[in-house]
């Protein structure tokens, strides 16, 4: 749903928003379920078992596919090629990728239209964006194929924690499913064709903590898919009653999970944190397994470098910067595309038996949660997506030191027109409430934390649990407004949001 239908489905009442969910939620069955799934989910089922000649053997037959496709339907690896004297024969191998340049986030950008197959045609393709690092829209294509399989590799990361399809879950995570002016319960709404529990990301409080446990409780929900930061927020809240929502596992996603998160998820619902880490760019999939040494490198899905600023490989247990390749998007091939993450690899055998690599922490941006007067506790990620749906924004940064009022420093490449201003701020009213203030103010850079990443939510306001009150998550180290790298390296990897 974009913006418009946002606003079309808040005004219904409870019930035709639960079913235009459930409508919403048999579109996306038939999207991605079918013969096509059933067959990725098979190699998925054998292949975690292949020797690691097996995996790079595959890996290299799926490369040879992607640049001859490439090569041969989409212009701008086409000119590219050409223009360094190169053929698909001359990239065959895993070591042959390195005759390619690093595809940048600014390539991306510029040359959009040109990195779209022209085998494919952009009707038959899904545009969708990512905010990524930078904290603006970055737009891209998926065809079918990408689709099924990286559904394919979200179940067999719930196989991994004895989940099935059809099994109760609450998600807390993507775009509201509750109008935000809604004051009372429920909090939450139904997908049925998925079992889905959809709880509100915007309305946690001291007093609606209680409903929403009690709802799962009552869903008999045995599994939370969600931001770190929403389910800590829901275990803060029953540490302060001293309650426990005991389940088979929670999924983690699209936040670093920092080691107070997963101490304090792990205690209140009993149970392990699965944390999993990919991109909308679809180029890189990783997820724990149940002994937790790490996160398993999904090898079948995409090919993964690790590398020195200078563009050479970086050894086991040395931190580098993540350059992927895709290997299921032909609609939109991504080859060598820089994260814009860093990594390291374990280089240690998971006890598993998997021969999948382990890779360690992903650094991700540093994020604080935010509070809002009326004392709702609101994921970083809720907000920045506002950002998404105003043209023109290079980065963008949200400062809170009052509950009150936000800052939002914006690098632009032109300052926005007051509608597009105008825009900014209903959008974040509409995440945060209209009784916070918004500030706008343009600057020339954000400074970055750390070797390559940048604080995209600042919030200095305590957090309060009951009659418990903490420090944000990145104030507890002095963590002000140009630090957090101590708490972003040890930050664990984070997939996004399906």
């Amino acid at each position: 749903m974009e913006y418009a239908g946002e606003k079309l489905y808040s005004r219904c009442p409870v019930p035709i928003q639960n079913l235009l969910m459930s409508v919403y939620g048999w579109r996306l069955r038939s999207e991605r379920f079918g013969r096509e799934f059933d067959r990725a989910s098979e190699l998925l089922d054998r292949s975690q078992w292949f020797s690691l000649e097996e995996l790079e053997a595959y890996q290299e037959e799926r490369l040879r596919l992607v640049v001859r496709h490439a090569y041969e339907t989409v212009p701008y690896y086409r000119d590219l090629m050409s223009g360094l004297g190169l053929e698909p024969g001359d990239v065959t191998r895993l070591s042959d990728l390195s005759k390619l340049p690093v595809l940048t986030r600014e390539d991306v950008d510029r040359s959009l239209d040109q990195l779209v197959s022209e085998a494919a045609g952009k009707k038959s393709l899904q545009k969708t964006h990512s905010a990524g690092t930078t904290g603006s829209s970055l737009y891209m294509y998926w065809d079918q194929e990408v689709g099924y399989m990286n559904n394919a590799c979200l179940w067999r990361e719930r196989s991994w924690a004895g989940i099935e399809f059809g099994d109760p879950i609450a998600t807390c995570l993507g775009r509201p499913v509750v109008p935000l002016e809604q004051k009372g319960p429920p909090f939450w709404r139904h997908n049925r064709p998925w079992n889905y529990l959809m709880l509100s990301p915007l309305h946690m409080t001291d007093e609606s903590a209680p409903l929403y446990i009690e709802a799962m409780r009552k869903a008999g929900v045995v599994a939370l898919d969600a931001y770190p930061t929403a389910a800590y927020v829901l275990a803060r809240f029953m540490e302060a009653r001293d309650e426990y929502l005991p389940l088979k596992c929670v999924f983690t996603t699209s936040e670093p999970l920092l080691d107070v998160e997963r101490e304090v998820i792990e205690e209140r619902f009993r149970c392990r944190v699965f944390d999993g880490y990919s991109q909308s760019e679809r180029v890189m999939f990783t997820s724990e397994c149940d002994k937790h040494t790490g996160h398993h490198l999904y090898m079948e899905f995409g090919i993964t470098e690790l590398l020195d600023d200078e563009g050479a490989p970086v050894p086991d247990g040395t931190v580098g910067r993540v350059v992927a390749t895709g290997l299921h998007n032909f609609g939109m091939p991504f080859i060598r595309y820089e994260v814009g993450d860093t990594a390291s690899m374990s280089g240690t055998d998971c006890p598993c038996g998997r021969k999948l690599p382990l890779m360690g922490d992903v650094a991700m941006r540093a994020e604080d949660i935010l509070v809002t007067p009326d004392g709702r506790l609101v994921p970083p990620l809720m907000v920045a997506r506002a950002f998404k749906l105003v043209p023109g924004i290079v980065r963008s940064q949200i400062v809170q030191h009052d509950a009150a009022e936000i800052t939002t420093r914006l690098v632009v490449k032109e300052p926005l027109t007051q509608h597009e201003e105008d825009d900014l701020r209903r959008n974040i009213a509409d995440r945060l409430g209209p009784a916070v203030r918004v500030e706008i103010e343009y600057v020339d850079e954000i400074p970055l934390v750390g070797r390559s990443k940048y604080r995209r939510v600042i919030s200095t306001v305590p957090l309060v649990w009951g009659k418990t009150t903490t420090a944000n998550l990145y104030q507890e180290e002095g963590g002000g407004e140009g630090t957090g790298d101590r708490k972003e390296e040890r930050a664990g990897a984070s997939r996004t949001g399906a």
